[in-house]
């Protein structure tokens, strides 16, 4: 079965991208602005979307190349879902290649999170938001994170693709 994978090119360099990825002031910028935790490989990442939360171990940090996350505790809070955890042991891939002057190709993967998940649907759809919302960060310095107080299924959906 194929997991979630999407790839897109950012308008900058491979080092502003793992910034991103990989500092506390990136991830509330383009993921979510309930974000905390250690940002060092080992260390563990916190991130909350209203009642919905997941934490992040990192398990490899490449600079400027690869991130690589294992998710070690989930909760996705929504009334159509019976498994609120199916994230928990898959994995997060950031790929960075750079691509011609000042662009960088990004290889995301969820490893593990397949249409046979109950949130699939759900989360591709948010993956397809955020996503869109770390190249625009990367890009322009403004991207369109989780904020307190909106209803993230909402918000997602109006930015799928």
């Amino acid at each position: 079965m194929n997991h979630y994978q999407q790839s897109f090119i950012c308008k900058t360099t491979p080092a502003k991208v793992y910034d991103a990825l990989t500092s506390l002031q990136g991830l509330q910028g383009w993921w979510t602005q309930e974000c905390t935790g250690s940002t060092t490989a080992g260390g563990t990442l916190h991130f909350r979307f209203g009642n919905s939360y997941k934490d992040m171990r990192i398990e490899s940090l490449e600079p400027n190349r690869e991130v690589r996350w294992l998710c070690t505790l989930a909760h996705i809070e929504h009334e159509r879902l019976t498994r609120k955890d199916e994230w928990v042991g898959t994995q997060i891939v950031f790929r960075l290649t750079p691509d011609g002057s000042a662009h960088t190709r990004v290889d995301f993967d969820h490893i593990g999170l397949v249409p046979g998940f109950e949130c699939y649907d759900l989360c591709k759809n948010g993956w397809n938001y955020f996503l869109k919302s770390l190249q625009s960060y990367t890009e322009t310095g403004e991207g369109t994170p989780f904020e307190s107080g909106n209803n993230c299924e909402e918000k997602t959906a109006m930015g799928s693709r």
